[in-house]
């Protein structure tokens, strides 16, 4: 028996999210206002929790993964063992990020140099004694296996020699193919200060927090930091962002300072959302409905139309969505024309004609968390509802019949030009046959297992629509 049902499955790109990037995301948040021995703050503790609030709601770092300090948790000892457990846990595919609002001071040296010191709840003027030297940040650094690490240092600052340079070489995100994952790659230790050495730290009632921690939560939260709109911020734009911001509504009584505390290239990297898609080959960004309501500018949607014509015998169109890195769902609509002999079971030898309507819900699974250019192979499924009208010219008889059917294929997506790729591979269905009845009525006789070639073309997010 001719089987009546062709494979019509179809899968999409992947996207580069935070994991894919990372395996695991920690946090060390500290905020200080009450201090024993030396001046309070006011707002130092409503940033750190306002911090901690942005990384688990924006930036989806597992709550548990975040150790909070607020005043009197805050002492030296406490900070060194929160310092030491992010040491053992985290791993070589994993980030951290220390964030600090509180006091700096920085102690001169006899030879001419600066050392600065963070202090804690129970710091003093014994520096060395009472404080947490900059340089254990440095030690930190060297500890841990983290694969990226951010301090956001929330105090004036000095004798910082770490800071190797402000920013650094950075791939451009225009020109450089795979930039996101050429510059997440390596290993990376960065850190952004407030100020610099004997700048206080502002703060200002109208503003509810100090201005670098505002502006913070307007780099991150509000995203103003994407100052190139790509998708994700890196921590070379939010330094970059922070100097130029916290300067303006400080009236230039400070500059955030930032830079590489190694000679070490790799990025730490917040995406923006996991519903947001940035496409490595160009680091483009598919944003759904995340734009600000205050922001004009193009949303793409994350759509793919899938396409495929064999001339009047089977057209395809359908559009998909990915969930997540590897997940994809999709819809698509087929239409089948045939004619000949051979396509109903137990009258093969009559003369039909048949035309089909389909609608598949279909689901895709890759088997590989990178994209690649070439070889990107998935899983693919569909679940078919179809509605099949028959016409046994040799007999002159006529019916139709909706069924249910099944299919499961094995394909590979390949990027054959920026927004163009094609699908290839194999795959199974499981049909229904049919055959009339004494009555003249179709009827299905039972099942059986199909299976034949895929070929696909697919056009990724060629549409996009301004927020109205």
């Amino acid at each position: 028996m001719y089987k009546i049902l062709p494979i019509l499955l179809f899968a999409y790109s992947l996207a580069v999210t935070t994991d894919e990037i990372y395996d695991n995301s920690y946090a060390l948040i500290i905020g200080i206002d009450k201090y024993e021995n030396v001046k309070n703050l006011n707002y130092a503790v409503a940033d750190a929790e306002s911090i901690q609030d942005i990384l688990v709601n924006t930036f989806n770092f597992p709550e548990g993964n975040i150790t909070l300090l607020k005043n009197e948790e805050a002492n030296k000892q406490a900070i060194l063992k929160a310092f030491s457990d992010l040491a053992k846990t985290a791993e070589d595919n994993d980030r951290v990020l220390i964030y600090f609002a509180g006091h700096g001071k920085t102690l001169e040296l006899t030879e001419g140099g600066e050392r600065g010191y963070l202090l804690p709840v129970d710091g003093n003027e014994d520096l060395y004694l009472s404080s947490i030297g900059m340089d254990e940040l440095e030690k930190l650094s060297e500890m841990s296996r983290a694969k990226h690490m951010l301090y956001l240092v929330d105090a004036c600052y000095g004798g910082l020699a770490a800071i190797s340079s402000r920013g650094s070489r950075g791939l451009d995100v225009t020109s450089t193919p795979n930039y996101i994952e050429k510059i997440t790659r390596n290993r990376g230790v960065q850190i952004i200060t407030a100020g610099g050495k004997d700048e206080e730290v502002q703060e200002k009632a109208k503003w509810g927090a100090s201005a670098f921690t505002l502006n913070l939560k307007r780099g991150l939260k509000d995203r103003n930091a994407d100052m190139n709109s790509d998708g994700y911020i890196t921590a070379n734009e939010l330094g970059m962002f922070l100097s130029e911001k916290v300067t303006i509504d400080s009236d230039n009584q400070q500059t955030p300072q930032y830079g590489r505390m190694t000679s070490q290239e790799g990025e730490f990297v917040f995406v923006l959302s996991e519903d947001t898609a940035v496409n490595q080959d160009k680091s483009a960004v598919v944003k759904l409905d995340l734009v600000p309501a205050d922001k004009e500018e193009f949303k793409g949607y994350p759509l793919h139309i899938v396409f495929m014509s064999l001339g009047n015998d089977l057209t395809l169109l359908g559009v998909g969505k990915q969930l997540d890195k590897r997940s994809v769902i999709g819809l698509s609509y087929s239409k089948i024309k045939l004619e000949g002999t051979g396509y109903l079971w137990d009258l093969e030898d009559d003369y039909v004609s048949y035309s089909a309507d389909l609608i598949h819900i279909g689901f895709g699974y890759y088997l590989r968390s990178k994209e690649t250019s070439l070889f990107n192979p998935a899983v693919a499924g569909s679940v078919i509802s179809a509605f099949y009208k028959f016409e046994d010219q040799t007999l002159q008889l006529s019916d139709d019949i909706n069924e249910i059917s099944f299919s499961l294929a094995l394909i590979n997506y390949v990027k054959v030009f920026e927004n163009v790729a094609i699908q290839f591979g194999i795959g199974g269905a499981f049909e229904p046959y049919f055959t009339f009845n004494e009555n003249e009525k179709l009827y299905r006789v039972g099942y059986d297992w199909g299976y034949g070639p895929i070929f696909l073309i697919d056009i990724t997010n060629p549409f996009s629509k301004k927020k109205n």
